[in-house]
């Protein structure tokens, strides 16, 4: 699967309104939220997962958060990409400050595809210059042009 086709511009939020590790939690909520407005009658439930899921381990490194849940009931992954310039404590494995969220919600069962689709952000994660170019987007089709782009490197 092509995994660049999960992202359009409005699944990618640019300036993410956050100071800590909650408030980023809570506004990745509200921009799944935005995005598939069907799940505004479970924001509750999305953002209490994804609290207990980086109470477990934080899913940060690099520069890179990629907070992700999966949900009963849910039909299609929603997967978002939020960027914050400054950075945030996000409590990451190596204690330095997230710029870069792929927040993704997906269906219970699947979970291969999941699989496949964390390996393939955190391909990305990995990279040297993603953080930097990602922070650097003026507008969302650049961040899908880079996402492209290392899809195929």
């Amino acid at each position: 699967m092509n995994f660049v086709e999960l992202f359009k511009p409005e699944s990618i939020v640019l300036d993410l309104e956050a100071f800590d590790s909650d408030s980023a939690l809570a506004s990745l909520t509200d921009a799944h939220i935005a995005n598939n407005p069907s799940l505004a009658e479970r924001k509750d439930e999305i953002l209490e997962a994804l609290r207990a899921r980086e109470s477990g381990g934080s899913t940060g490194a690099s520069g890179v958060g990629i907070p992700h849940v999966k949900l009963e009931g849910l039909a299609d992954v929603s997967i978002v990409i939020a960027i914050h310039k400054e950075g945030i404590d996000f409590n990451a494995l190596d204690a330095e400050d997230v710029h870069v969220f792929f927040s993704i919600l997906r269906p219970a069962e699947g979970a291969d595809d999941h699989l496949d689709l964390l390996r393939w952000v955190a391909s990305l994660a990995k990279h040297e210059d993603f953080v930097s170019f990602a922070c650097q987007a003026s507008d969302s089709t650049q961040v899908i042009d880079l996402l492209s782009e290392l899809a195929e490197a």
